[in-house]
């Protein structure tokens, strides 16, 4: 009987909705690896139904799901209660953040290929039999992430994953969009916990340790998640805010005898990139409602000040942006 016939009924059209991919598309063969996902979730009721269907609606045949809730207090617990026969495993409990309750899955995890979903993002259709045709024991598998914002339907935005290699990653030279990368179980185990002192940069910050151990990256070609932007989303609310994590992290980095073969590249994304974004948005921030003039002659001095400003690209989007309102 089709999976879809099964999960509760809704009148919303489209996928993960009224659609699933069948079951017949795994005919092929017979050895899928298991893929465990986890979902860490808080108070995201209006959206984790969907992502819960399109997880469960891949109708992928090895696989293992499991929640992670910090003690929601709207209507999350009840919609989870919903798909409780075909989830693995969840749990309703106060954690200490999103990289605690990654961690708390990964604990729970007993796959070949893990990722975590979040609870405001869904899967692809086919995006398990993408990747599950594609992983090889020991690599790492890095597929396309279309972003999309709630309130423009207009707006499209295919990320590619890429040259995920570790100079390139360290140097933020690569593309790195996190839900696309379907890491082995085990090469994430090797590595350790998430840091649960990050707000915002820990997937980079564990990444950076894991590409450095485990190089081999097969890139698919297919999208594999949605990733939503909405008002409320922890990408829209905080990462400018949260650039010390990233800056602070980079000078640890500087004094890790395991990096000392990645220092040009530590050096080059820690002066030319990070600190000056971090200096023209501290700037933007305390000027944004002067005048022209002002404005232009801020920047001027900035790159007086700090002349690598003019090896980094953002300094001439900002300049257009705030100064001639381009």
């Amino acid at each position: 009987m089709p999976l879809l016939s099964q999960l509760p009924a809704t009148d919303k059209k489209g996928w993960p909705w009224n659609q699933e991919v069948g079951s017949n598309s795994y005919d092929s063969k017979s050895d899928w690896p298991k893929i465990s996902i986890v979902t860490p979730s808080y108070n995201q009721g209006q959206f984790i139904e969907e992502t819960i269907r399109s997880i469960l609606l891949q109708n992928y045949p090895n696989l293992e799901y499991i929640i992670i809730d910090g003690g929601s207090s709207d209507d999350t617990v009840e919609i989870i209660k919903k798909y409780e026969p075909w989830i693995t495993l969840w749990v309703s409990e106060k954690d200490k953040g999103q990289a605690n309750a990654i961690n708390k899955g990964v604990k729970k995890c007993t796959g070949d290929v893990f990722n975590w979903i979040n609870s405001d993002d869904f899967l692809a259709p086919s995006a398990l039999l993408n990747v599950g045709k594609s992983f090889v024991k020991g690599a790492t598998v890095a597929g396309r992430v279309f972003n999309f914002y709630d309130n423009d339907p207009s707006f499209k935005d295919v990320v590619e994953n890429k040259d995920l290699a570790i100079k390139s990653f360290i140097a933020l030279k690569s593309t790195f969009h996190q839900p696309g990368v379907w890491c082995d179980l085990q090469n994430i185990l090797s590595i350790g916990q998430f840091s649960e002192s990050s707000s915002y940069y820990f997937d980079r910050i564990f990444f950076t340790s894991y590409f450095l151990q485990h190089s081999e990256v097969i890139y698919d070609n297919n999208v594999l998640v949605h990733f939503r932007y909405h008002v409320s989303s922890k990408t829209v609310v905080i990462r400018d805010s949260h650039a010390d994590e990233l800056i602070n992290f980079y000078e640890r980095l500087l004094e890790n005898p395991l990096f000392n073969d990645h220092k040009q590249e530590l050096t080059s994304a820690l002066y030319y990139q990070l600190l000056p974004e971090k200096r023209i948005h501290s700037w933007e921030f305390r000027n944004i409602q002067k005048d022209f003039i002002t404005r232009l002659a801020t920047y001027m001095a900035l790159l007086l000040k700090w002349p690598g400003l003019l090896k980094t690209r953002h300094f001439y989007t900002k300049l257009k942006r705030s100064v001639f309102a381009l």
